[in-house]
């Protein structure tokens, strides 16, 4: 966390300042959620128009179990990342990524970058695995992911529903970690990411 907050550039020439939440954020969050439109909250696992719902979700963060990155484009929030975790049990060195983007900041790199950002915290916290769930129509979400080495490792038919009530398959991707910890010795720093 001490390499927040930090600045990247789009190949556009713009930009995003990364910084983790805090319970401060909360209201911001709320609004960010709610200004998304219903084609990109299909894909979400509750109703964000509703504040109750991202409150419960997201208000008072505790970083061992949640690590949230918000990204700003002067000073307007425009995405968010997620690593989540469990505190204990079976699944505790199990991460799973989730990216939600403004449709304006969509293909340019940006979700790209924010995986990357919880790649690394993954790497700190030595988890074995990342892990990314989405529907089957998420197809670009798809190839984003693939490019930083995630693979699919299954199809779930009809396994989940999206707010409109349309029954879609759950594709599983997931990206081993547990061989690249040695990326994260002392000497060598979190690099900033610039896509050109």
């Amino acid at each position: 966390m001490e390499t927040y907050p930090k600045s990247i550039e789009l190949e556009d020439g713009k930009i995003i300042t990364f910084s983790i939440m805090t319970d401060g954020d909360l209201e911001e969050v709320i609004g960010f959620f709610q200004s998304l439109p219903e084609k990109d909250r299909l894909y979400l696992r509750s109703d964000t128009a509703n504040p109750e719902n991202v409150r419960r979700r997201f208000g008072n963060p505790n970083y061992e179990t949640m690590f949230p990155i918000l990204a700003r484009a002067d000073k307007e929030l425009i995405g968010m990342a997620t690593l989540w975790r469990a505190a204990f049990g079976w699944m505790r060195n199990l991460g799973e990524v989730r990216v939600v983007i403004a449709p304006e900041y969509q293909k340019k790199g940006l979700a790209t970058i924010l995986t990357r950002e919880l790649f690394f915290q993954a790497l700190k916290k030595k988890l074995y695995k990342l892990q990314a769930e989405l529907m089957d129509t998420q197809v670009s979400a798809m190839s984003a992911f693939e490019k930083l080495g995630f693979r699919k490792e299954a199809t779930l038919r009809k396994q989940v529903t999206d707010i409109t009530g349309v029954r879609r398959d759950l594709v599983i991707m997931s990206l081993d970690v547990e061989e690249l910890w040695y990326l994260m010795e002392d000497h060598i720093k979190t690099p900033d990411f610039r896509i050109h």
